[in-house]
């Protein structure tokens, strides 16, 4: 079976992904385990919705409210209206 990204030939843009049909783990668990693999000291989450939210959350990340997508978190760290504006943050 083909991942998703192989599906949507996108796996040039990604590094590592994991997920958890493949590790049996949460998603918030995979943010950390990435992290962990990857030795990341500074991610963020990019979502739109509360359950974006509590994923940072539980992870120990920020979270970016991108406003333009259909959620509206009730907390957040950074608000961005366009994925380009990602860049002025950091």
């Amino acid at each position: 079976m083909k991942t998703f990204y192989a599906y949507h030939k996108l796996e040039k843009y990604f590094l590592d992904f994991e997920n958890p049909g493949r590790t049996g783990l949460s998603k918030g668990e995979n943010i950390q385990l990435i992290m962990e693999r990857n030795h990341i000291k500074n991610a963020v989450y990019v979502g739109d919705t509360q359950g974006n939210m509590a994923l940072a959350k539980f992870a120990g990340i920020p979270f970016i409210f991108a406003s333009y997508g259909f959620g509206k978190p009730e907390e957040y760290d950074y608000i961005i209206e366009r994925p380009i504006e990602l860049l002025n943050l950091f």
